[in-house]
């Protein structure tokens, strides 16, 4: 048996260092990853709220501008750590209507939808068949506190999934809010996801959108 006590401090360090250096090296390595992951979770944004925008949208500054205007709408003051996202989905190069975006993006779309993690979606007039005939969007003729009366932009039925004539969309053309951001507004529509878990802050932000 070792007498450690007998040994010099250097001996000792050298000692345990050649005979514990692959325990030691262990709970090194497990300090560290315990103390990342705590840090992951102190210092990671919680996005709230998503806006995803289907097209090329060219100024990012302006894209970061609009996250937090947003923001400042849906999160509660001293609320830390919580924020908006836009989301920018490149449209599909297909000429088919049936394309809607690009494969690895679409399947994002779908896990998000999936779950509730999608509010608004900004997207060409072409699509707004497709997505209301699979019940992705919600009515906004439906709501009480939306008051589509009081919008001047254009208002776009569509036929959703009972059959039924309603309006899914509203028309964003001209808005400059999106424009600044290098967005072409034209042919362009707004709606709501059926599948959100926040509708009285998507009906905010739709209406502070079309007010701008």
């Amino acid at each position: 048996m070792v007498d450690l006590k007998s040994m010099s401090k250097k001996k000792k360090a050298e000692y345990i260092w050649d005979y514990y250096k692959l325990h030691i090296i262990g709970i090194i390595a497990v300090i560290f990853i315990v103390g990342s992951f705590i840090h992951s979770q102190i210092t990671k944004i919680d996005y709230v709220f998503n806006l995803t925008v289907i097209g090329n949208v060219v100024d990012v500054n302006k894209k970061s501008d609009l996250e937090n205007k947003i923001t400042s709408l849906v999160v509660s003051d001293g609320a830390v750590r919580k924020q908006a996202i836009v989301d920018i989905i490149p449209p599909a190069s297909s000429n088919n209507p049936a394309d809607i975006m690009p494969v690895e993006y679409m399947q994002r779309f779908m896990a998000m939808l999936s779950v509730g993690d999608l509010d608004i979606v900004i997207m060409d007039k072409n699509i707004l068949k497709t997505l209301a005939q699979q019940d992705i969007l919600l009515r906004l003729d439906n709501i009480p506190s939306l008051n589509l009366d009081s919008i001047k932009n254009e208002k776009l039925e569509a036929r959703a999934g009972d059959n039924k004539m309603a309006v899914y969309a509203i028309n964003v053309e001209g808005i400059d809010i999106f424009k600044d951001m290098g967005y072409d507004t034209e042919n362009k529509v707004i709606s709501i996801i059926s599948s959100t878990k926040q509708t009285d802050n998507g009906v905010l932000v739709l209406k502070w959108l079309l007010n701008r």
